[in-house]
């Protein structure tokens, strides 16, 4: 049943959000103040921290060091790497992290494992986007619980969603002990499903659906008292992305219930998502908006290798 795909397909849990053909995310003309000022942007050491929403597994090419965190080439932090040409540029997302692999060596999806997520971050670090939180507590895990009219513990969801505000703002304050000077970001999760109706692409109803986006907004709300808790600026994916959820047809950000690998997971953004979250954290970043570009091409002398 595509509904009971759907939410497994939400448990793994990977993430997503975007911009139409590249198009800007957000046709508002109010900008906001820039996070770091535009003239001192191309001496920028980054670092993306975060779960499959920053990783993109399966979007275009995956990178290799390291296979298992199903990272690819065309994700949000290599866009933002690429417009902001910065100086250093480190991902160490990795699909289906929680708030822990931050902290420890995870075991990743083929069985290997990678080191803890803080490593990549230095004294040196200037800026770094920080995208998780909804593999914690096994969130998602929990609404497969809500599939086939069963009972959904929705306050038991939101209670945990609302736990994740601790724990992001541990990692924002563990990041700045290590890497004081530097800009946070905290990166929201995009709309997936509709907020209102469902469609052929989600095959659950409405009744189904509404328990979920409660979540998730729940969730979103925490990864934003957490970040600003901690210091750190928030980026608001959820309202950027209204109207681009998997019901959007042309205009959706997110893939469909089926696996495409070259487009992405199921339930997750696309290229063209990425290009959207890169987007409104450069605008956030710089207070301008980027020279958008088809694929993610960094500076290959900018760019740190991973190491497992």
């Amino acid at each position: 049943m595509r509904g009971a795909v759907l939410l497994a397909a939400l448990a793994l849990p990977l993430v997503m959000t975007g911009c139409e053909g590249g198009q800007a995310a957000d046709g508002g003309s109010s900008l906001p103040d820039p996070v770091i000022e535009t003239e001192v942007t191309t001496d920028i050491d980054y670092v993306a921290l975060g779960d499959s929403f920053s990783a993109g597994p399966f979007i275009g090419t995956m990178r290799t060091d390291p296979t298992g965190c199903a990272r690819s080439k065309d994700n949000y932090p290599a866009f933002l790497a690429d417009w902001l040409d910065v100086a250093s540029y480190t991902d160490v997302s990795c699909s289906a992290a929680t708030t822990a692999d931050l902290y420890a060596r995870m075991r990743m999806f083929d069985g290997n494992t990678t080191r803890p997520q803080l490593d990549a971050v230095s004294a040196d670090t200037d800026l770094v986007t920080l995208g998780i939180g909804g593999n914690d507590f096994a969130i998602y895990d929990s609404l497969i619980r809500c599939q086939d009219g069963a009972a959904c513990p929705v306050d038991d969801l939101e209670a945990d969603a609302r736990k994740v505000a601790g724990r992001v703002e541990k990692a924002v304050r563990n990041i700045l002990e290590i890497a004081p000077d530097a800009k946070v970001l905290v990166v929201g999760y995009p709309d997936i499903l509709p907020t209102e109706g469902t469609c052929a692409a989600v095959g659950a109803s409405p009744d189904l659906l509404g328990p979920v986006t409660d979540v998730a907004g729940v969730l979103n709300d925490s990864l934003e008292k957490g970040a600003t808790a901690a210091g750190a600026s928030y980026v608001d994916m959820e309202a950027v992305s209204e109207g681009h959820d998997v019901c959007a047809k042309g205009r959706a950000w997110v893939n469909g219930p089926r696996f495409r690998a070259g487009i992405a997971a199921p339930f997750h953004p696309k290229i063209n998502g990425m290009r959207a979250v890169a987007a409104e954290v450069f605008r956030q970043i710089t207070g301008q908006e980027p020279e958008v570009t088809d694929y993610a091409e960094p500076d290959p002398d900018a760019l740190v290798l991973n190491q497992p």
